[in-house]
């Protein structure tokens, strides 16, 4: 249970601061459509000042009979422009939701990278229906937070 509420502490605190071979696939002329949907966190991690804070190497994962999962949401805002939200799960506590900002979508052949709109940083790449985000911050009093998280649509 410790666990479950660091994660969705950390979470929060970090806030703050079908692959189909027989059919041919229409690939939408904005990138942003084509990226747009649910993805269900596989993994996460969270790294305080390079060490590792908290891991699921799977999700959802059940300990202590409370079930963690975690949905992210891909959704267009614009042509080319997306926005990401993490829905947050745990059995027995209220969900919570993040937005993990907006970010630029490009394409480049099957796969699209999101680019953080502020400094045109990748953060984040998508391909055959899977969402690898990796972001990081660093605080006023220069310590670093990083966030890694798999997810498939």
């Amino acid at each position: 249970m410790k666990k479950v509420l660091i994660f969705l502490f950390a979470l929060v605190t970090f806030a703050a601061c079908k692959k189909d071979t027989e059919k041919a696939e229409v690939t939408p002329k904005d990138p942003a459509s084509a990226i747009a949907g649910k993805y269900n966190l596989s993994s996460f991690s969270l790294e305080n000042d390079g060490e590792t804070a908290l891991e699921y190497r799977r999700l959802p994962v059940t300990e202590d009979g409370v079930t963690v999962s975690a949905i992210a949401t891909v959704e267009k805002i614009a042509d080319g422009k997306v926005s990401l939200v993490l829905l947050l799960k745990a059995t027995g506590e209220q969900d919570r939701e993040l937005d993990l900002s907006e970010y630029e979508v490009r394409a480049n052949g099957s796969t699209y990278g999101l680019y953080f709109s502020g400094t045109g940083d990748q953060i984040g790449e998508i391909k055959d229906g899977r969402l690898s985000y990796q972001a990081s911050a660093t605080s006023t009093d220069g310590s670093s937070l990083q966030i890694l998280f798999e997810a498939k649509k």
